[in-house]
């Protein structure tokens, strides 16, 4: 589990609870509905999103597939302008009458004594937060 992001350094995150079919997952300044960071390559029956002019800044499904726990997204913060917390905010369906909205993570936050320079810095990180009935499970960096 962790709490702490690093500017550059990937972030593994997964939405956990029952079967679902759809979703649309972002990663946002803490307090802001603007997207941030960008989305590394989707996994299967997924793809990437342009929102607000920001290329690869949101992830949705392809198909209505059911899908698990075991689906893993790679968010990536930014390298520089890089916020001080960020969460996870998701829509998530069930079915066209049973979805959820605004689903929330608990927020992330910038290492310690860490700056938005560019500079890639590597650690294992995670966290596990419950919102209702979903929630996201953010796994660790990518090595």
């Amino acid at each position: 589990e962790a709490s702490v992001f690093h500017p550059g350094k990937p972030v593994r995150v997964q939405i956990l609870g029952p079967q679902y079919n759809g979703f649309l997952l972002e990663a946002r300044r803490d307090g802001s509905s603007t997207p941030l960071g960008t989305w590394q390559i989707p996994p299967e029956n997924t793809q990437l999103l342009q929102c607000f002019g920001i290329a690869r800044s949101a992830i949705t499904h392809l198909d209505t597939s059911p899908r698990n726990n075991s689906v893993t997204f790679a968010w990536v913060p930014p390298d520089s302008a890089c916020p001080t917390a960020v969460k996870f905010v998701a829509t998530v369906a069930q079915s066209f009458q049973i979805y959820w909205l605004n689903v929330q993570s608990h927020p992330l936050t910038k290492a310690p004594g860490i700056t938005c320079c560019g500079m890639k810095f590597f650690s294992t990180i995670g966290i596990i937060a419950a919102l209702f009935l979903f929630s996201f499970l953010v796994i660790g960096s990518n090595s």
